[in-house]
């Protein structure tokens, strides 16, 4: 698109022809006027508008939908890589697998371990066996009547005492004898009421706690298993492969990158002024090189980049998988800006330098006394958009009025001529 500038130097350039004949030759014109035949020109019809369309183009760039660069998340030697770059793989499908054999030989351990536990979980469940309980009973009743016995015995040997037929040391052994055998009574009643109570609630939890411990171990151990196999988290291509079979992996080291190519999007960064002449509900033009495709804005960032002064406009592109686009071509966004503008719209052709910045359209009028007589009128007009072929002017005109087209440079004010209306010229 031409600048305004360059527009009022070419049409300076073409004033000035006309400027100089009519400076050397008005007095004469105007003598002859009468006298010569009229000029033939081609007029046309001014009609008002109220808008102007330009075209706009932004540039960007095509980015797939998805990217991920896959990994394992433990350390491990890589066995198998069943993909390679440029394939095209399907969700879920397995590309690539590590050495599980430390797992497996944790999982049969951890596994005997948890059925040992489960075992010693069962019998506190179950609680003391008959026969056990049989034999505590057993034992308590030896121990009373050994207490039954050890008390006969002091009781005797205090008589013996209080008749002076025994020693003091005597009766002390005696008691004492007593007094242990009721503390052996009191210790085996009380395991006797343990047994009947059974296995107390504390302990069934604490062993629960255990084998639940072990149960969250085996777990991770078997979901340790399952990510030994690398999948594909989406559908797409693998566009580079980081590692080779026997490799040693660190956890999170990249093995493959994948690009979800069949959803392709387009980020281009336009000028705010400009967002609200995008069509957000229907579809928009996009360009790259010979290919066009259509697509529709998903979102538009409310962030102005500080550099550019441009936000982001997210465009999904439609059948991206068939478009021949790949990720990171340049693409362009074209699209049609309207703008408010009152005005007359004339080609360059019509207009001629004038003075203090404005420029000069020629209108036809007709005599009043005469209607056959059509002279020309230099009318002075401002210039507020052009577009490389026409211009959009305002000023001394008016709707309906008809204006010279071209050859304004051969033409004067008040010069008789004769319309040729552009809509009967013939190619």
């Amino acid at each position: 698109m031409k600048s305004v500038a360059t527009l009022f130097l070419s049409l300076a350039f073409l004033s000035m022809t006309g400027a100089w004949l009519a400076s050397s030759s008005e007095t004469e014109f105007a003598d002859e006027t009468h006298d010569r035949s009229a000029l033939p020109v081609t007029t046309t019809q001014l009609q008002p508008i109220s808008s102007v369309n330009r075209d706009r183009q932004f540039t960007g760039m095509v980015v797939a939908a998805r990217s991920s660069q896959l990994a394992f998340e433990r350390p491990a030697r890589l066995l198998k890589v069943l993909c390679d770059e440029g394939q095209n793989v399907t969700s879920g499908q397995t590309l690539a697998a590590i050495d599980q054999r430390q797992l497996l030989a944790q999982i049969t351990e951890l596994e005997a371990g948890i059925q040992q536990q489960n075992a010693i979980l069962d019998e506190l469940n179950e609680g003391p066996r008959s026969e056990v309980i049989a034999s505590t009973e057993a034992d308590l009743a030896a121990l009373t009547a050994d207490v039954e016995l050890q008390k006969a015995t002091f009781n005797r040997t205090q008589g013996l005492f209080d008749r002076r037929a025994t020693s003091a040391q005597a009766l002390d052994e005696v008691r004492l004898a007593w007094k242990a055998a009721v503390a052996k009574q009191e210790a085996v009643a009380r395991k006797h009421d343990e047994l009947m109570a059974g296995t107390r609630k504390e302990k069934l939890a604490a062993q629960e706690a255990v084998v639940a411990g072990l149960a969250a171990k085996l777990e991770q151990l078997q979901i340790d298993v399952l990510d030994s196999e690398l999948k594909a988290p989406f559908s797409g291509t693998i566009v580079k492969r980081f590692a080779d079979e026997g490799d040693m992996l660190n956890p999170q080291q990249p093995v493959l990158e994948l690009l979800e190519t069949s959803k392709l999007e387009a980020k281009i960064g336009v000028p705010s002024e400009f967002i609200s002449s995008l069509n957000r509900e229907g579809y928009v033009v996009l360009k790259s090189g010979q290919i066009q495709v259509t697509g529709r804005i998903r979102d538009v960032i409310a962030q102005v980049d500080p550099t550019t002064r441009t936000q982001t406009v997210v465009i999904d592109i439609d059948n991206a998988a068939e478009s021949g686009l790949a990720d990171g071509s340049l693409i362009r966004l074209a699209f049609t800006e309207t703008k408010s503008m009152d005005g007359f719209r004339v080609p360059l052709t019509a207009l001629t330098a004038g003075s203090r910045g404005l420029w000069s359209a020629y209108i036809l009028e007709t005599a009043t006394d005469d209607p056959s007589q059509t002279t020309i009128a230099a009318r002075a007009v401002e210039v507020v958009h052009t577009d490389g072929e026409t211009a959009v002017v305002r000023g001394a005109i008016y709707e309906g009025e008809r204006i010279v087209m071209a050859g304004v440079h051969r033409v004067v004010p008040g010069q008789r001529v004769t319309d040729t209306p552009a809509a009967t010229k013939k190619d």
